[in-house]
């Protein structure tokens, strides 16, 4: 009786249109008729109209679309029936256009909604053929091993910046698992993994020397500073210079030795030696001077080092004025009280455990009967 009732409203002609042309499902046909579409299929056997094959059996059209302003190649996704372009799917050789029948949107939405489902089947699939899997990996890689090498090292150097950020990403997240899990692989086999560790020294060694040299180069300023830095830490005197002030106060000696025509082989010195227990490392107390220059001077008072005769033949006399000067200025003292000052911290030299960080060697200059 139902099927009389669509019959009459749904000829032969119609039913082919709707199901062979616009390849309409019987379901999609029924809501339209609002009956089952059991019905629908009823329908198609008393018409004569041959099925579809199960599972569509034709393959969605490839259309032209305006896309941003570009004329450009679409299809209809199977799931939302929206028209979209073929960069919105997903590669799929077998479908038309060489792309999946459902958008990039609704495979996303399909995953999300059913995440742990599809983990667990994966998981089941993954343990239940790993075996297999394993061997068929050995065997394709070993046919294609130069390929492949070629295409990861292609992969990895263009986009070698991007790689190094979300392994650094990873291993800060993960950082105490990963340690935990090479300690123990490690001491599973320690006699293989030390051998290897020798094996990859001696391959390496040249490599990495090269790669020192580099990185020496690129970085020498702060692998002075951190010397400096480490040298006045040990006597608990204050490091303040940073990298920038350093070139800013090389800048002001035109990158040259402070005290002579030098211009290489610089060495940072400290006007008031640490070993003294006083000043430190900070501007108004480090300049640029010549290695030699640097090794005469040693931990002496320079006010009484620049009177020796050896030492007037090596200096320029008008770069020593102009450096005295200059440390004076950054300390916001004048000439003759910074002299004083130098020979304040000569005459009072302390040990490590007589420094008090709390105050500099300046207050307590000001502060001591002169």
């Amino acid at each position: 009786m139902a099927n009389n009732k669509v019959q009459s409203k749904l000829s032969r002609e119609e039913l082919s249109e709707l199901y062979l042309v616009q390849y309409k499902s019987t379901r999609e046909i029924a809501k339209m008729f609002d009956c089952n579409h059991t019905t629908i299929g009823d329908l198609l056997k008393r018409y004569g109209i041959p099925s579809r094959p199960v599972g569509g059996g034709r393959k969605a059209q490839i259309v032209q679309i305006e896309h941003n302003g570009q004329m450009v190649e679409a299809k209809q996704c199977t799931v939302c029936n929206e028209v979209k372009p073929l960069e919105d799917f997903n590669i799929g050789r077998k479908s038309s256009g060489g792309r999946q029948p459902k958008c990039k949107e609704c495979r996303k939405r399909y995953y999300r909604n059913n995440y742990t489902h599809i983990n667990d089947k994966s998981m089941m699939n993954y343990y239940k053929n790993h075996e297999d899997n394993k061997l068929k990996l050995k065997v394709y890689y070993s046919k294609h091993k130069d390929q492949i090498r070629l295409a990861r090292k292609e992969k990895y150097y263009s986009n070698h910046q991007e790689t190094l950020l979300l392994k650094r990403k990873g291993y800060l997240q993960n950082r105490e698992t990963i340690l935990e899990r090479q300690r123990l692989k490690r001491a599973e086999n320690i006699e293989y993994h030390r051998e290897q560790d020798r094996k990859r020294y001696i391959k390496r060694k040249e490599q990495r020397s090269i790669y020192h040299q580099k990185y020496y180069e690129m970085n020498k300023a702060t692998i002075k500073l951190n010397s400096k830095k480490r040298k006045t830490s040990l006597k608990s005197l204050p490091f303040t210079l940073t990298e920038q002030q350093w070139n800013q106060i090389q800048s002001d000696f035109n990158y040259s030795c402070a005290l002579s025509e030098h211009h290489s082989d610089l060495n940072m010195e400290h006007f008031i030696p640490v070993s003294w227990g006083h000043g430190g490392t900070y501007v108004g107390n480090v300049y640029p001077v010549h290695w030699k220059i640097n090794r005469s001077k040693s931990d002496t008072n320079p006010f009484v080092w620049i009177e020796r005769n050896d030492v007037k033949e090596s200096v320029d006399m008008d770069k020593w004025y102009r450096l005295i000067g200059y440390l004076a200025e950054q300390n916001h003292l004048s000439v003759n009280e910074f002299r004083d000052f130098v020979s304040w911290c000569d005459k009072n030299k302390r040990t490590v455990e007589e420094i008090d960080s709390k105050y500099s060697s300046i207050e307590l200059w000001k502060q001591s009967p002169f």
